[in-house]
């Protein structure tokens, strides 16, 4: 993103803020935090366009929500503002992924394999749906692992706590998945044998 660019974008989030301490915090914000939120849309939309867009809506959702925000540099407002993110990203990820699942089949109407395209889709957006109803502390361990491509000792420094306790997460976050996976087959195989 240019510097003007980012600049505009700035404006504009501050005009939807009334408190003038509100806009001085959320300037900080904005130059401390938009990196790392880049990097972790980025990481997922491997589009900078796209990444940038999802930066963008992340703001305007911070702007309008300024009374939740602590300390600028708590280990809080950095998982607030990365669960903003991430959600955002996500939704976009959907669309694009939507759209070009509709692009693909009709490329491939008169094709046979229009079926597994879909299937693919409904699995991605199954893992997404997952992945978002995990408790906070286990998503943001995921997102920042996956999405923001972080080793241990990075997330550590983010959430502000130990190595162990990253391990001890992703490995019970894994556990929670694989088992909400099993539990939506099954409930796919007990609509489609009474379909």
């Amino acid at each position: 993103m240019t510097h003007r660019k980012a600049w505009e974008q700035q404006m504009i989030h501050l005009m939807m803020i009334d408190a003038e301490e509100d806009k001085q915090k959320f300037v900080i914000l904005y130059e401390t935090y938009r990196h790392l939120m880049m990097k972790v849309a980025l990481n997922v939309l491997k589009d900078t366009f796209l990444a940038e867009d999802a930066v963008h809506e992340s703001f305007i959702k911070i702007a309008k929500n300024m009374e939740k925000i602590g300390e600028i540099d708590a280990t809080a407002t950095k998982r607030y503002l990365l669960t903003i993110t991430k959600n955002a990203t996500i939704d976009i990820y959907r669309k694009r992924n939507h759209q070009f699942q509709r692009e693909i089949y009709v490329d491939e109407l008169e094709e046979c394999n229009v079926p597994v395209t879909y299937a693919e889709t409904d699995v991605d957006d199954g893992i997404l749906d997952i992945l978002r109803c995990l408790p906070v502390k286990y998503r943001d361990v995921f997102l920042l692992k996956y999405s923001g491509n972080m080793d241990n000792d990075e997330i550590a420094k983010v959430l502000n706590i130990t190595e162990g306790t990253i391990r001890q997460r992703l490995s019970r976050g894994k556990i929670m998945i694989q088992e909400a996976l099993n539990k939506r087959e099954e409930n796919n195989e007990i609509h489609g044998n009474n379909g």
